[in-house]
């Protein structure tokens, strides 16, 4: 057992300890905040789900290696959930009780806290046979990997195929950040597609079976989302700060979702420039908007909706 409390921020989280049945898991407790905007009521248009997606974040579902001494413990992977929901899963209620009967003992300031308010963080850990020995003396290191910063700006912009323009917007320091989309193009996404299916490389690595149902798939799912003879609208922009923007059309925003039968799902489309710097001198970067339009469209009432900013790594000690 470590049974390690962490207070940071005005947080605490607690390591409780580990397990090793097939594989070795590591479990932490940590603060749950569910969001108001999950509890609204009225319509759930793109737009909204959108926000939503601003969820709970999980601080140490984002680790790569913990440190136990000079003990390294490979994270791969884990999962999130908040403990309210494990209240009728056997499983969870069974793990408290045996880290208990293992020595655990629950801290003072988490036997009053409301389940509903907590989070049970499980990391998978590899290429361990046998638990670590660890002692309260140990100093504990976690290596943070957190995922990137995501920020809404919601910024209407027009798009004009075949044209560039340059605004600015602010961000979330409140910084000024100037743009410059240097190409707006209409992308036929069943040609490119037709033209990766018939690559003779792929006659190399699949048989001909494999290769027309790769084709039916594809062509069922491009179907639903992308009918034959609309296209999809590709951005070239540069930024002055390293930021990812994500583009949404206007159309797509206030639409609701739809239901998609069989092989709906398709691969989230990326525009990769040919060049690495644009005319500004800045990295040359890509945005596929993945709403059909027909193919003589010519303007594009859109937003910039959000922006990704990445995280750095960063090293806790505790």
């Amino acid at each position: 057992m470590i049974g390690k409390t962490i207070e940071r921020d005005n947080n605490k989280y607690h390591i409780i300890g580990m397990t090793l049945f097939d594989e070795a898991k590591l479990y932490i407790i940590e603060p749950y905040i569910e969001l108001e905007n999950l509890k609204r009521k009225g319509i759930r248009n793109q737009r909204r789900i959108l926000k939503e997606h601003e969820k709970n974040e999980c601080c140490y579902l984002h680790c790569s290696d913990f440190y136990l001494g000079s003990k390294r413990l490979q994270v791969q992977g884990g999962t999130g959930g908040c403990l309210a929901y494990s209240l009728d899963d056997y499983g969870t209620v069974q793990l408290f009780f045996n880290m208990m009967n293992s020595g655990w003992e629950v801290p003072e300031w988490l036997r009053d806290e409301d389940w509903n308010n907590l989070q049970l963080i499980t990391l998978n850990i590899a290429n361990i046979k046998r638990l670590p020995k660890y002692s309260s003396e140990m100093p504990i290191t976690i290596i943070h990997r957190p995922n990137p910063i995501r920020y809404i700006i919601e910024k209407t912009i027009t798009l004009n195929v075949g044209k560039s323009r340059s605004f600015y917007f602010t961000d979330r320091y409140g910084d000024r950040v100037q743009c410059h989309i240097n190409h707006v193009s209409l992308i036929d996404v069943w040609k490119d597609t037709e033209k990766q299916l018939s690559d003779p490389k792929l006659a190399k690595k699949f048989s001909p079976e494999q290769i027309q149902q790769a084709k039916k798939y594809s062509y069922d799912a491009l179907e639903q989302t992308c009918p034959k003879g609309m296209c999809y609208i590709g951005i070239e922009y540069e930024c002055s700060k390293d930021l990812n923007l994500v583009f949404y059309s206007k159309q797509y925003l206030t639409s609701r979702p739809e239901v998609h039968r069989g092989s709906s799902s398709f691969l989230l489309m990326r525009l990769k420039p040919d060049k690495e710097t644009g005319i500004h001198n800045l990295p040359l970067k890509g945005c596929v908007i993945q709403t059909p339009v027909s193919s003589d469209t010519i303007k594009i009432p859109a937003e910039l909706f959000l922006y990704f900013e990445k995280s750095n790594e960063w090293t806790e000690t505790v």
